[in-house]
């Protein structure tokens, strides 16, 4: 691939080889009539095609090319409406194949990519993972962050065939907060969904954004049915220049 620092919307647009795979295969689980996808914020994207979907390939540094990925994407992100993520896909996941190796990486991954944003930290977002309002930020965008991996044999809802990250903007979610009518159905379809995908039970660390016993780290990167397949602590303190990461 001689560029993969693009976006595309579809999988027309997306080079041969496993990157049109991953976006075909990854279109089939959304749009999947027969076994709906708990996410029906991703569903409705994908049908409407304001996904955007980005390729991480190993040369060039995961995090330098991630970090131009949320680049291009925040640049373009409320033009494509209050139902918009971006999809990345990455080449590899070179570590051991376990979840403690996966979970740590993927922190460490953030962390690093966070180093490349030029942009101002959003001053409502904490920086602080433990805080109840912290979110992964980049390019002056707050975006809740879904790991999906393929050992995530039982919670199906975070597997796919390659590690794939998706950032959801939380735009996305204004107008959806908990006690209203819209939100509340919505949380009550997507947790209907997820009991019949999951061979896992609904995660326990599923929580509303803002509430002081929320923390949103802890739903990023999901276990896989049992808790201690995962660290219980954040390997980021803060997302502050110079910050120390748990190897």
């Amino acid at each position: 691939m001689s560029n993969p620092n693009i976006l595309v919307s579809s999988v027309s647009e997306a080079p041969d080889g496993w990157q049109r795979d991953a976006i075909q295969n990854f279109e089939l689980r959304l749009l999947d009539a027969q076994n709906p996808f708990p996410c029906i914020f991703g569903v409705g994207a994908m049908a409407q095609g304001t996904l955007r979907f980005g390729f991480v390939a190993d040369s060039g540094g995961q995090d330098s090319n991630l970090a131009h990925l949320l680049t291009l994407f925040t640049q373009v992100c409320r033009d494509l409406g209050n139902r918009t993520s971006l999809v990345c896909f990455f080449e590899s996941w070179a570590v051991e194949r376990n979840h403690d190796a996966y979970f740590r990486h993927f922190w460490a991954l953030l962390h690093h990519t966070s180093t490349h944003d030029d942009d101002s930290w959003p001053v409502e977002v904490d920086r602080h993972p433990e805080h109840a309002l912290f979110e992964f930020s980049f390019g002056g965008e707050a975006m809740f962050v879904v790991a999906n991996t393929d050992l995530h044999t039982q919670r199906k809802s975070r597997y796919f065939e390659r590690v794939t990250l998706t950032f959801q903007p939380r735009f996305v979610f204004d107008g959806l907060e908990a006690g209203g009518a819209k939100g509340d159905r919505a949380r009550s379809i997507i947790r209907a969904r997820l009991a019949t995908y999951d061979a896992a039970p609904v995660s326990e660390q599923l929580g509303n954004y803002g509430d002081s016993n929320n923390r949103e780290w802890r739903q990023y990167y999901l276990d896989d049915g049992q808790h201690a397949q995962i660290p219980s602590e954040c390997p980021v303190h803060t997302f502050s220049p110079g910050a120390e990461t748990v190897a």
